[in-house]
């Protein structure tokens, strides 16, 4: 008598579904683990930043006091011209914390003069507490001691500007 042919023990079909699990954990433990390393790598200045008001009160007495212990120093002029003949002015300075408190936020004025000292150009620029420009250039507070650089671009200076420094003053100051 021939052997009947035996039916497996075991009949599975190859499901469908049984790869994706394990991909969709290993995809979303990948996420979460960048999401991480972003997070962690941001400098902290950046992470621990208070929210600054878009306008900066009048400097009271307080903040009078404490003038004398901010520093503006090695302002340098620059000129850039592109290739089409125009021409951007830069001026670049570093602002000291020399007190013991943390700057939120600071705002300083630059103003051009003419030859009769009179003021042909005013700009403001907030080098600290200010919107985010570049991420070289950070403008979270200004730390008991830390110095920051600074720069400010003129595309267009009055002819009549008698080619000095131009003054820069604290006219915003916001201390934590």
């Amino acid at each position: 008598m021939p052997a009947e042919p035996q039916a497996p023990l075991h009949t599975e079909e190859p499901s469908a579904g049984g790869w994706q699990l394990p991909l969709i954990v290993a995809t979303l433990l990948g996420l979460v683990i960048l999401a991480g390393i972003l997070w962690l790598g941001r400098p902290e200045n950046e992470r621990a930043t208070p929210a600054v008001p878009l306008k900066l009160p009048p400097l009271g007495p307080e903040e009078r006091a404490y003038l004398p212990r901010l520093e503006i120093r090695e302002a340098r002029l620059s000129r850039w011209r592109n290739f089409l003949g125009q021409e951007v002015t830069y001026l670049d300075f570093e602002v000291a914390n020399r007190g013991r408190r943390t700057v939120l936020a600071l705002q300083v004025t630059i103003e051009f003069r003419d030859a009769l000292g009179q003021t042909v150009l005013r700009e403001r620029l907030r080098p600290v507490g200010g919107p985010r420009v570049t991420p070289v250039r950070p403008t979270g507070p200004l730390g008991p001691g830390e110095t920051r650089k600074a720069r400010a671009g003129f595309e267009h200076i009055p002819v009549d500007w008698d080619r000095r420094q131009p003054d820069i003053r604290v006219t915003g100051l916001l201390l934590q």
